[in-house]
């Protein structure tokens, strides 16, 4: 590869995400309003009002979210920093309601998640019981093709277990 691969939250998504919490707000404000059922109407401007707001901040986050470069994967989303492909031994598909996740089986696992904070960690745990590894990468909010990228990042990874270790 010479090129880096970088991938960015899709803008759409989170548009489309923003404009329904707008919604929804309007819709809580209108409860209150039409029928002064106040509890109903708070709770529902909170939680999309929340939306919003997520929603606004990765319409305006510029940084990339995914990068695939000679060396390896970076997940921003993940907090372990870049994962060498010759770190990963094998990796699959999983999906949560149509949103896909690149399972990662990781050569010193326990290296990534000493990285991960103890929330994290914990989560990376709960990963594990759904059908997960701990370290896996999620591609929701990324235009990409979750069958595409798989066998990207197994044909590269393989590459890099045919190369010699470097000399130290």
């Amino acid at each position: 590869m010479t090129e880096n691969l970088i991938y960015y939250n899709s803008r759409g998504r989170y548009a489309l995400l923003t404009f329904g919490g707008v919604a929804f707000v309007v819709m809580g404000i209108w409860i209150i309003v039409k029928t002064g059922n106040w509890g109903l109407g708070l709770v529902t401007i909170l939680f999309f009002g929340t939306g919003i707001a997520v929603g606004i901040w990765q319409l305006l986050d510029t940084r990339p979210r995914l990068q695939l470069t000679d060396v390896g994967i970076l997940d921003r989303t993940l907090g372990v920093g870049l994962i060498p492909w010759a770190d990963i031994m094998g990796a699959y598909i999983n999906s949560v309601n149509r949103e896909y996740f690149i399972c990662l089986h990781l050569r010193n696992e326990q290296t990534y998640l000493s990285r991960l904070s103890p929330l994290k960690r914990k989560l990376a745990g709960a990963n594990e019981a759904l059908g997960f590894t701990p370290i896996s990468v999620n591609l929701s909010g990324v235009d990409l093709n979750p069958e595409q990228l798989l066998e990207y990042i197994l044909k590269q990874s393989a590459v890099a277990q045919l190369q010699p270790p470097p000399i130290s």
